[in-house]
């Protein structure tokens, strides 16, 4: 048998796994700083972007690798607001709505999302394990 042959169904499944892992990604990258995503997509639990408007909570992002506070609260229709006042780069990723995930929040960046869903939102900074949020939404 040819070394060809051999490798053959492994090159097959290879490219079968590629394609289901491809296909599962979905939409692509989240929404970066300065663009908006809206509830489109299968994002059902708000809007965000850079100026949804005046924000009535506010979350800071710092040089110390933590959300400040680490546990918000807010009211359905209310505008969060997060701001990374410090140097460090860092992101907002949801855990359970990438949608609304800021994949890049540049020092002295500020990220807003108009919630329309009451729950609880788990987030994290994946550049840096450990730095852990939580928001909820009534």
């Amino acid at each position: 048998m040819k070394a060809s042959q051999r490798f053959r169904p492994m090159a097959a499944g290879a490219a079968a796994v590629l394609a289901l892992g491809l296909a599962a990604c979905g939409n692509g990258p989240p929404a970066a700083s300065g663009s908006s995503s809206s509830s489109g997509g299968g994002c059902s639990a708000g809007t965000a972007g850079v100026n949804l408007g005046s924000a009535a909570v506010k979350v800071a992002a710092t040089d110390q690798l933590q959300f400040s506070p680490s546990s918000s609260s807010a009211k359905v229709g209310q505008i969060v607001q997060w701001d990374n006042s410090g140097t460090v780069l860092h992101n907002i990723t949801f855990d359970s709505q990438p949608c609304l995930t800021d994949s890049s929040f540049q020092p002295g960046g500020k990220w807003q999302i108009k919630f329309t869903v009451a729950g609880t939102y788990a987030y994290h900074c994946t550049i840096h394990p450990g730095m852990d949020g939580s928001l909820t939404v009534s």
